[in-house]
């Protein structure tokens, strides 16, 4: 009991009123504030992270509206491509076509130009033939007729034949 003696009864309630004082000064003048402040704080925070999270929303947004446009560029330039491939595959058809058909009138052409040339050079052969008889029976009639003499006249006739043919081929 000694302890007891040695507390002081006033002063003890003195401080338990001044703590309990000083705790509702505290309470109202700071304690208050502060957590206002950290109320405000918080609530700063909390929007700064939701304004990050719609941003990191309209990033990721925009990242696929980026891919498709770029997916959808890639389609229209292969589209594209294969467009003027096909072009290209039926202009050189049409290319080949033409040329086809000009060798082939060309082809036509030169077969008409050949026969044209044939028929010329049999008309030429007839009438060198016909000349040629007409000349041999001249000279068989005006000569006398034995089988040698005869003989002779057509060797001489074929010579001058092949005479002239030589001429005309190297013209």
């Amino acid at each position: 009991m000694d302890i007891l003696k040695l507390i002081n009864f006033q002063m003890v309630l003195a401080q338990v009123v001044c703590f309990f004082l000083v705790l509702l000064l505290l309470r109202h003048f700071l304690w208050k504030p502060v957590f206002s402040v950290l109320e405000e704080r918080r609530a700063k925070v909390k929007a700064d992270l939701k304004a990050v999270e719609d941003a990191k929303q309209e990033v990721l947004k925009l990242k696929n509206d980026y891919a498709a446009s770029l997916a959808k560029i890639d389609e229209t330039a292969q589209q594209k491509m294969r467009d003027i491939e096909r072009q290209s595959e039926m202009r050189s058809k049409e290319l080949k076509d033409k040329a086809r058909l000009e060798a082939d009138a060309i082809i036509e052409d030169s077969r008409k130009e050949i026969r044209f040339e044939m028929s010329k050079a049999k008309e030429a052969l007839r009438n060198d033939v016909v000349n040629m008889v007409i000349t041999v029976t001249e000279r068989m009639i005006q000569e006398k007729l034995t089988f040698d003499s005869d003989k002779k006249i057509i060797e001489s006739m074929l010579t001058e034949m092949d005479v002239a043919d030589a001429r005309s081929d190297s013209r």
